[in-house]
């Protein structure tokens, strides 16, 4: 057996599939039309916009019949086929692709078409490889692969309308989440700020819950087919996001913030400017929504910061012992939830000090 590695471009790609030289061996491959369309779509968006996917693997065999040699797909069926389906016009893009929704192939401008076609796709070649080799080669490459995390797993099961709604905040939000370290780059490689962005949906849809992965993946089915709240869930969380990052920068810079922390911050200015679903003034040591993030944002960011300078300095006995244990044990369960909300709340109306009366 032996490998060789080489640069192919995806019009000598498709017109291999085209003329048979290069088809799929259904030993070890998938059923084909595993992808929904919307992954189809997406798949597409990254190669129109020039961003790298996995090499394809290949068998090359001669057919001893014609005397002619013919290449068998090992990995990269999928990636292939919907790549040849498009150039054919046979896959219209969905909304998944933000600039190219609605478009076939032969609808993009000569530019567009020309940069598709001569993509560089990175191609393994095997030669002279036995079956039992081949399929040493699928189990191997299937057998490097991380295990999904629930978020990951969420990604690849669902293709609906709330999925792509995530795809798209995590778009424009993540480099937020990164500059200011509210998740590291391992986080963000492994789909946590998508998890981070869906449940401040579910804030938005159901209120303050524990976190729970199950839950979670109630909201992606719950909106898969129809995600009817979708401008008002966009509106919100643009909004609140974007308060966070310019009225609250000073917070944001300090580094302080971490997934669970920012969770709790943007539930609470969720809470002072529309209200949340499950949470009255009851919950939260009687502090009333006033219709607005904050009294004023610039004192409510040193509110802020004087709550972390507690946390900063492990004070467990200080006047903000109980925000500090809440950022400490059990971070994700309700009851530590409500108390950093709480305290977050209080702070942006400039009322921790009723906090430390009561």
């Amino acid at each position: 057996m032996k490998v060789t590695r080489n640069i192919i471009i995806i019009s000598d790609l498709s017109n291999w599939m085209d003329e048979k030289q290069l088809v799929v061996n259904k030993k070890y491959q998938r059923e084909r039309g595993l992808w929904p369309v919307n992954a189809r779509t997406y798949f597409i968006d990254t190669v129109l916009n020039g961003f790298p996917f996995p090499k394809i693997t290949v068998r090359q065999i001669v057919d001893l019949k014609t005397r002619q040699s013919k290449r068998e797909i090992i990995d990269g069926q999928q990636r292939l086929t919907t790549i040849n389906d498009f150039i054919n016009d046979k896959l219209k893009l969905t909304k998944a692709s933000e600039n190219y929704d609605g478009y076939i192939f032969s609808r993009l401008n000569d530019d567009d078409k020309k940069d598709f076609l001569s993509y560089e796709v990175s191609v393994d070649t095997v030669v002279a490889a036995t079956e039992d080799e081949v399929l040493e080669i699928f189990r191997r490459i299937n057998s490097y692969t991380l295990p999904l995390n629930p978020s990951e797993k969420r990604h690849a099961t669902y293709q609906g309308e709330f999925k792509w709604f995530v795809l798209r905040m995590i778009k424009a939000y993540s480099p937020l989440f990164e500059a200011f370290f509210v998740l590291n780059t391992r986080q963000l490689s492994r789909m946590e700020d998508a998890e981070l962005i869906a449940e401040m949906c579910q804030i938005l849809d159901v209120g303050i819950i524990t976190r729970s992965n199950k839950q979670i993946d109630n909201l992606y089915a719950k909106y898969d087919d129809e995600f009817r709240h979708q401008y008002e869930f966009e509106n919100k969380l643009s909004e609140t996001l974007d308060y966070i990052k310019t009225k609250l920068l000073d917070v944001c810079v300090s580094g302080v913030l971490r997934g669970y922390s920012f969770y709790s911050l943007f539930s609470a200015l969720v809470y002072n400017k529309w209200g949340v679903i499950n949470i009255t003034p009851a919950h939260i040591s009687g502090l009333q929504s006033i219709k607005s993030y904050s009294n004023d944002s610039k004192k409510a960011a040193q509110n802020i910061l004087e709550l972390f300078s507690a946390l900063d300095i492990d004070d467990n006995i200080g006047k903000y012992r109980e925000f500090v244990i809440a950022n400490k044990q059990a971070t994700g369960n309700l009851k530590s939830r409500l108390i950093r909300m709480k305290w977050f709340v209080a702070a942006l109306q400039d009322k921790m000090s009723d906090l430390l009366v009561g």
